[in-house]
């Protein structure tokens, strides 16, 4: 097996880290760096490419029409702005990529352009950003829509978004600054240009008013619709897919790289990265200790989960019958989190056996010793025909911890993770293999 590409997905973002786990808030706070800057270093030294730092600009109150299950449990809220953190996390590493979250929906492409040429050149090459398009309805009555535009159309307006920033990092052309001192002329105006964008959503003169970057920012994306995957593989150059079947996830990754491919992009140039999320025990006894735990579907675990596929996929879960068929549903949110929910069981299945089934195989939990979980990602990896894996999880020091100390000299001993970094950014890590 060859080496495979390792991140960290922060899928609660810059939000409270540890709720519920007996060490929370034990020697941290989460509202603070520190706790970050400690994690990405170990993510660093354990020889992860990047870390994706997840985001979100509302409080749900999908579930049952409150906010009650998702504040008490601390899911999607509270959550602070990743954007600020990412420069404390550059100054505590040297290697490790950094890829906060930017909403297409939200952010106007001037602001996102900007913002991200100037992170960049703090990153020298290590920065990312991951491209979302913000289905909630919710979130859009932050930004004083009624509603979300329809999903198809979230992705075309993305598709202008991403050019219209990529033009605007373009508007700088080669050896455009030149600082010549002894002349008095810092850059010539000659090679820097209005963008003059006119389409169907933004309207850009330009040019951009930041200094080339020496690379653009690696782009990461997790669409898992129709719509989405085209986004995803014309666009982006790390695509998030949540792990399923091996079969399953072949499919994916073929059909990305087949639009990649078809867009004229080199398919090796895209790395598709399956979400995991390792349990690791001490033995036999203990994974089933676990397993049968995450079985226990008391009414607490019933309302979390539901709670958390009701904001992803903006449809009531409360109001269906747990001991009941679902009916035919359609959102125009997360369709790809929605149709992977429902998919998770057989066709007919009742709320609760498709809660119990994901409870005893979640499709990102992996739980067993250390040497299991690799023997699991080795056969995935190789049977999926996969880029690699992004560890999904909290960064407080437990979680790390008990998830890498242990995994990580498996993955040394298996060759399977890089044990050094090259010197050409995140880009460049991507594409060593």
């Amino acid at each position: 097996m060859a080496l495979l590409h390792f991140g960290w997905f922060l899928g609660a973002g810059f939000g409270v880290q540890g709720w519920g786990d007996p060490s929370y808030g034990i020697g941290y706070d989460w509202k603070k760096p520190q706790i970050y800057q400690d994690a990405a270093r170990l993510f660093e030294h354990s020889g992860l490419d990047l870390l994706i730092i997840e985001d979100g600009v509302t409080v749900p109150d999908t579930y049952g029409g409150t906010s009650e299950v998702n504040l008490a449990n601390a899911r999607f809220a509270p959550k602070h702005d990743p954007l600020p953190l990412v420069p404390y996390l550059l100054s505590a590493t040297e290697n490790l990529g950094i890829v906060p979250t930017l909403s297409a929906s939200f952010y106007e492409p001037f602001t996102a352009a900007r913002l991200l040429a100037t992170l960049q050149h703090f990153a020298d090459g290590r920065l990312g950003w991951n491209v979302v398009t913000s289905g909630s309805d919710l979130a859009a009555q932050n930004y004083g829509r009624a509603l979300q535009i329809e999903h198809d159309l979230r992705y075309d307006r993305a598709d202008e978004w991403v050019s219209v920033i990529r033009k605007l990092w373009r508007s700088w052309a080669p050896g455009s600054v030149l600082e010549d001192a002894e002349r008095g002329v810092f850059a010539d105006f000659t090679k820097v240009a209005p963008i003059n964008h006119e389409g169907q959503f933004f309207k850009v003169r330009g040019p951009i008013n930041t200094v080339p970057m020496s690379q653009e920012p690696v782009m990461v994306q997790a669409g898992a619709s129709g719509r989405g995957r085209d986004f995803a593989g014309q666009n982006s150059d790390v695509i998030i897919a949540l792990s399923s079947t091996p079969e399953r996830n072949r499919e994916f990754r073929d059909s990305i790289r087949q639009i990649a491919l078809a867009a004229g992009r080199n398919p090796d140039h895209v790395k598709v990265l399956f979400a995991v999320t390792p349990i690791v025990t001490a033995n036999a006894e203990e994974t089933a200790s676990v397993k049968a735990r995450r079985s226990d579907l008391n009414q607490a675990a019933i309302d979390e989960a539901l709670q958390s596929i009701s904001y992803l996929s903006g449809v009531d879960f409360k109001a269906f019958d747990l001991d009941a068929p679902l009916p035919e549903l359609t959102t125009n949110s997360n369709q790809g989190t929605l149709d992977n929910f429902v998919k998770s069981a057989p066709p007919g299945s009742t709320l609760r056996e498709i809660l119990q089934v994901r409870a005893n195989r979640d499709g990102l939990a992996v739980i067993g010793t250390a040497d299991e979980i690799v023997d699991h990602l080795e056969e995935l990896g190789e049977a999926s025909g996969g880029d690699g894996f992004l560890f999904a999880g909290q960064v407080h020091p437990a979680n790390v911890h008990r998830t890498l100390d242990p995994l990580v000299p498996v993955l040394r001993r298996r060759g399977l993770i890089r044990r050094e970094f090259g010197d050409s950014g995140l880009r460049g890590n991507l594409l060593d293999f």
